[in-house]
């Protein structure tokens, strides 16, 4: 039997992802070897990037924002799609090819200027590509959907032409590419790997895909996306719907069950087979798991990483590596991973150390991999030891990073064989700076001694980050500043954070028992996953965190918070745990990202006034044409998130079917009467030009000539009036103004000025609007 692993997109494109590595390691272990392992996420990436493909989707972007812009009014729909194709720059193939080649080149990789600027050029014409792809949208590799549809809908979730249009550019790719590919035309089994929820789209429209052309092929359908639906899902009798273009469930660790499966030809429904879903369609039965099984990790097999390194964004080979599965504290009331029944995630297993080593010695030498992430729920301190101790004796020439828990056995000692071993970064989940909040979360650990504990690691060498959240169930206003208290106070000894917001899931401890928590759980509208779960609280409620759809509360622990150095996020360096950013830390030290923050300092004014005529002009965004009113448009996107929070707050799933229904009672856009506007966009602000700024700013940006050079001709009276506008809009983080010789200018987040420049003062009221889902 020939089976295909496959990883779907859309996901992290600088590693692998290592589900479908231990499920072929395990195959090949029990003597199945005619598996093949196939990362259809970054092949999708590097299909996007050859120069064919490019020029098409900029054809395709500018022949459809040619027939909107011909409209005489849009509706809302089409004013978003307007709006979204219209913020797109159109990135030429050399610069991409350009981004792309410093990716995977030490030395241009190491420039951290040019390095966010390639990051830049990249996320920019993936962004294209997500607003081809309108309802939803790409923000770093992971599809947002902003509220216009729901994967915790089943009609949505099953909709097929919503998923081809969501996955516009994937769906291009199967039938360009995908369609004559030998590997897919051989294979007996499929089997997709769906790790996250944002890849859920892409992957049922990838299996419905395979199923309408080899129909005869076996397709499995897994991974901790899959099981967490199952376990979410309100009615366990709609997972037959699946059925319509798969053969089969794993839910849970499927190493057993893909080797029974594989052992029987195929999914024989009703089969005994470990964690598997199937369906008998003449009987009308769906076959549930009796039970989870978990895997004995030391009989597993040792992990495949076959992939074509040359097509990862990245100048070293990383690899993730699960030496232990489950958590040894298994407590926190607020954790719900994997198939658990009664503790927050599964239980604790080992695999032998000698084991380990043996697999990394392998895997470094075949593929040439120097950086692992050790892919845990957590490492207890015991393991940690034996392990660094083996490292260190077997002489293997690796770097790594881990998530750990704040324990006190972490000595100076400890830390330091740790960093011996080639520990580059660590990750605590601090989660608070509130002793009461801490022992609510039953997280075993005490603010007095974390410090110390952090301290220890820094001292070493070793990057800490720190992973905390804000707005658990009866955290008061002066706790959430103990946590903020404590960072500062701890500050010379992390490297990097995050602070995210509360999510309470379906069968964590607190969705449990909700009064112990001092909660009542409110049932949501629509969701027929019940992933996230609302609640009321008796205290007054934060209404940022209760109008946050779920994809911005999993994207909020990216945020600063703004007590930590803003970063460029997953998977990009800087991001906790990537790749990229332990290569950084390896190289660039334990304290680069603290040092080198993403954004520019501010703009400040010179001293003296006409010191500014020597600062050259730069954009953040963009200035373009329009027969539509922007502002207007802007302000409509403003009411969409108004809608959106009154939506969270009944509370009701934001499904396609409510977006329509709003969208079609709200007001059109008409062309501008007098014909083309022009329009300054950056960090998503907007502001109405004149034909004359337009041009100056155009001009300004591409040649870089200082403001004297360009405002020579002018008379002096609208020479100073200009130079105020531009003042003003430096201020505002819609310009860059830059000083001589030097190559940074202003960030978005400037105070905005009492008084507004007299060009933009009749439209003020959107001048500083954003998008429903911008932050």
């Amino acid at each position: 039997m020939r089976i295909t692993l496959a990883h779907p997109p859309l996901d992290d494109p600088t590693l692998p992802y290592h589900s479908a590595a231990y499920l072929a390691g395990h195959l090949l272990h029990n003597g199945f070897r005619d598996v093949t392992i196939r990362d259809i996420n970054v092949e999708l990436v590097n299909w996007c990037l050859e120069e064919d493909v490019v020029a098409s989707f900029h054809d395709e972007a500018d022949r459809r924002l040619r027939g909107l812009g011909q409209k005489g009014e849009l509706a809302f729909v089409d004013q978003e799609e307007y709006l979204n194709l219209w913020s797109q720059p159109a990135v030429g193939f050399p610069e991409l090819e350009r981004a792309v080649r410093s990716m995977r080149h030490l030395e241009t990789f190491l420039d951290f200027a040019a390095y966010k600027d390639n990051v830049d050029t990249l996320l920019s014409h993936f962004g294209l590509i997500g607003a081809l792809g309108y309802p939803s949208e790409l923000v770093n590799f992971r599809q947002v959907t902003r509220g216009r549809c729901s994967p915790y809908n089943l009609r949505d979730l099953f909709d097929a032409g919503l998923g081809r249009k969501i996955c516009h550019g994937f769906d291009r790719y199967l039938e360009e590419r995908l369609v004559n590919d030998s590997g897919f035309r051989q294979t007996d089994c499929l089997g997709i790997s769906v790790v996250y929820d944002h890849q859920l789209f892409h992957a049922l429209h990838m299996a419905r895909w395979f199923k309408e052309h080899w129909p005869e092929k076996t397709l499995l359908l897994g991974g901790t996306a899959m099981s967490q639906l199952y376990k979410y899902l309100k009615d366990p009798a709609q997972m037959k719907r699946f059925f319509a273009f798969c053969d089969g469930i794993v839910v849970g660790e499927g190493e057993t069950a893909l080797c029974q499966i594989a052992e029987a030809g195929g999914v024989v429904p009703g089969s005994d087979v470990k964690n598997l879903i199937s369906f008998d369609a003449q009987l009308d039965r769906l076959h549930l798991p009796k039970y989870i099984h978990y895997e004995n990790v030391p009989e597993l097999g040792r992990p495949l990483f076959q992939h074509d390194w040359s097509l990862y964004l990245s100048p070293e080979r990383g690899i993730n590596y699960s030496p232990t599965r489950g958590c040894y504290w298994n407590r926190c009331t607020f954790c719900d991973y994997g198939l658990n029944t009664l503790k927050p995630t599964s239980p604790w297993r080992e695999r032998r150390i000698e084991q380990v080593i043996e697999d990394l010695r392998e895997v470094t030498q075949e593929a040439g991999a120097k950086y692992v992430y050790f892919a845990v729920d957590v490492m207890s301190p015991a393991y940690l030891d034996r392990l660094s101790d083996a490292i260190c004796e077997a002489g293997l020439d690796i770097r790594w990073g881990a998530e750990l828990r704040m324990e006190r056995v972490f000595s100076p000692e400890r830390c330091e064989k740790i960093r011996q071993s080639g520990c580059v970064c660590v990750s605590f989940g601090m989660e608070s700076g509130s002793q009461r909040i801490l022992d609510l979360i039953d997280k075993g650990t005490k603010v007095d001694y974390m410090g110390e504990t952090m301290k220890n690691f820094a001292q070493a060498d070793i990057a800490v980050q720190l992973m905390a959240f804000e707005n658990f169930p009866t955290e008061t206003k002066e706790e959430k500043q103990e946590t903020r208290r404590f960072v500062e106070d701890h500050k010379d000894h992390w490297s990097a954070g995050g602070l995210g917001s509360f999510l309470l899931t379906g069968t964590a401890i607190v969705a449990r028992d909700p009064a112990r928590f001092g909660i009542r759980l409110v049932e949501t509208e629509d969701a027929d996953i019940a992933r996230a779960l609302a609640y009321d609280l008796d205290q007054e409620r934060d209404d940022t965190q209760a109008g946050m759809l779920t994809e911005d509360r999993d994207a909020s622990f990216d945020s600063d918070g703004g007590i930590f150095p803003a970063v460029l996020g997953r998977p990009w360096a800087g991001g906790t745990d990537t790749l990229h950013t332990m290569i950084y830390y390896d190289h660039r030290g334990r304290m680069f990202f603290r040092d080198h923050p993403k954004d520019r300092p501010a703009f400040r004014r010179p001293e003296e006034e006409s010191s500014l005529l020597d600062y050259s002009l730069g954009l953040p965004g963009f200035v373009r044409e329009s027969p539509f009113d922007i502002g207007r448009i802007v302000l409509r996107r403003m009411d969409y998130a108004k809608f959106l929070n009154g939506l969270q707050k009944i509370p009701r799933e934001p499904t396609r079917a409510a977006y329509e229904e709003w969208a079609a009672a709200t007001p059109t856009v008409k062309r501008s009467p007098s014909g083309t506007s022009y329009w300054l966009r950056a960090n998503q602000k907007c502001a109405p030009l004149d034909k004359l700024l337009f041009r100056l700013l155009r001009m300004g940006a591409s040649t870089k000539l200082p403001l004297r050079a360009l405002l020579r001709g002018f008379d002096d009276r609208l020479a100073a009036r200009v130079l105020a506008f531009l003042r003003d809009l430096g201020e505002l983080g819609l310009v860059e103004l830059n000083p001589p010789k030097a190559s940074s200018g202003l960030v978005s987040g400037a105070p905005i000025p009492e008084v507004l420049p007299k060009q933009v003062q009749n439209r003020s009221q959107y001048l500083f609007g954003e998008s429903p889902r911008s932050a």
